[in-house]
């Protein structure tokens, strides 16, 4: 009898609810949700890897074709990521001691009134962009030019000193220190790009100078021919012609203090080690 009343009644297993009333659980309800956090948890790790990879092939396609692959705002400008063959392109120049054949075709889009090489298209329209939110407006007056173009231009130069009283061969070293002529001449790569400040007389004391001088090495662009370079560029200093390069070559220019001759052996050398 006292095995009876001692005997110990059968609990339920109850779980709290969120109105604190103890209920009995369920079974098959606690298995249910069990097997949904299972098949949410699947569905985010899928989710999340089908995004990583999609970002991982765009990024790779990016920097394929040179395209930006991370850019930031700011004083920093615009960084863009290219791969080996495109990253050799953003160096090549031409002087008279590397010239170039006839046939340079770059890969050209228009940018307002000129051409440009694809390659620095759309830090241009960054940086001018940039330029004009800080009250600078950036004004181009040439960029990509034919060898035909060239020819001609050099010619008219040389003319313009034959006027002035130079024989012809004097005309020529004249006008290949301003332009050089069309197989020395890189305005063929698109790359370069020559800048005009309409309103100030002196291009380097003008606004566009200055902000150029602080801010274009963070877009990838340099001043191409500098008065303590000619020796190295053959081409007399000119403080309105830009290149690009690339961000990351146009910073460790600057902080080496080397022109593109200069930079462009540097970096063969550090490769051939």
């Amino acid at each position: 009898m006292s095995k009876l009343f001692s005997k110990k009644k059968k609990r339920l297993k109850v779980n709290r609810s969120y109105d604190g009333i103890d209920r009995p659980e369920s079974t098959a309800g606690l298995m249910a949700l069990r097997i949904f956090v299972v098949f949410v948890m699947i569905a985010f790790i899928v989710g999340t890897a089908l995004l990583f990879a999609y970002n991982f092939s765009k990024e790779a396609e990016n920097v394929t074709v040179g395209r930006v692959s991370d850019t930031t705002g700011g004083e920093e400008g615009y960084y863009q990521i290219y791969d080996s063959d495109v990253s050799s392109q953003l160096l090549e120049y031409y002087s008279k001691y590397y010239p170039a054949g006839e046939n340079v075709e770059p890969k050209l889009v228009q940018y307002e009134n000129i051409r440009v090489n694809a390659l620095m298209a759309e830090s241009l329209e960054r940086m001018c962009k940039a330029a004009s939110n800080d009250g600078i407006i950036i004004e181009i007056t040439r960029g990509y030019m034919t060898h035909s173009e060239c020819e001609s231009y050099f010619r008219e130069l040389t003319l313009h000193y034959e006027e002035l009283g130079d024989s012809t061969a004097v005309a020529q070293n004249k006008a290949a220190d301003i332009f050089p002529p069309a197989k020395e001449n890189e305005y063929r790569t698109g790359m370069l790009i020559k800048l005009s400040n309409s309103t100030d007389s002196d291009f380097e004391t003008s606004g566009v100078y200055k902000w150029m001088f602080k801010n274009g090495v963070n877009y990838g662009f340099i001043n191409r021919y500098t008065e303590d370079k000619e020796e190295i560029t053959g081409v007399t200093g000119d403080t309105t012609v830009y290149r690009f390069v690339g961000t990351e070559n146009a910073k460790k220019m600057r902080q080496f203090g080397m022109c593109l001759e200069e930079y462009a052996e540097y970096v063969n050398a550090s490769k051939s080690k």
